[in-house]
């Protein structure tokens, strides 16, 4: 996970989140790119170019990915109120559920959570609390939600984002190791059924 700093001013503001599902195929050293890219120092800095550095280099690696993409979610907020508590909410979830320090990670299934040591999959969850609108997110047309060129416009929009916009921000994987990945029955039973297949 990494925080650009948290710098809440002014009345309107944004929530934009982006969630996809990337098929790891096991052994696929996908999930240590991904914790290496997020551990980036750049994600920590408020320098308008080191921060631009980092989304560039998460937005590379999930473009990289695109064949592999399987389901995805995503969300966007126009409202001050409905965008702050959006923003928190993913935030303390994803906090709450990612495996960031070396005492959670087991080699052991958590049965709470995992049921299945298999890494066929990780998860990958951009949040980011704006001052200013995403058009990129203005999709009005249902047909197009889950559909692989709007994710593909989404992340490619975030290339273009004033880094100056942003008022918090998290990027995170799950699992949160390395060398972990999730299986089809986490899947299937771990509270991922909001996800949307990706046509």
């Amino acid at each position: 996970m990494s925080w650009f700093s948290r710098m809440f001013g002014g009345e309107q503001s944004y929530f934009l989140g982006l969630q996809v599902l990337i098929r790891a195929f096991g052994e696929d050293t996908i999930r240590a790119r991904f914790a290496n890219v997020i551990a980036d120092p750049d994600g920590s800095l408020q320098d308008v170019e080191a921060k631009r550095r980092y989304l560039k280099r998460i937005v590379a690696l999930l473009l990289e990915q695109e064949p592999y993409w399987s389901q995805g979610f995503w969300d966007y907020k126009t409202d001050h109120g409905e965008a702050t508590a959006e923003f928190d909410s993913w935030a303390a979830e994803l906090s709450a559920t990612t495996a960031t320090e070396h005492e959670e990670f087991d080699s052991d299934v958590d049965g709470m959570r995992r049921l299945s040591k298999k890494k066929d999959y990780i998860c990958v969850t951009i949040i980011l609390h704006l001052s200013e609108p995403f058009p990129p997110a203005d999709v009005t047309n249902e047909a197009l939600f889950w559909q692989r060129q709007t994710f593909r416009q989404l992340f490619n929009g975030l290339l273009y984002l004033n880094p100056e916009a942003i008022l918090a921000d998290g990027v995170f994987v799950v699992p949160g190791s390395p060398e972990d990945g999730l299986s089809e029955e986490d899947l299937l039973t771990g509270g991922w059924s909001y996800l949307r297949a990706i046509a």
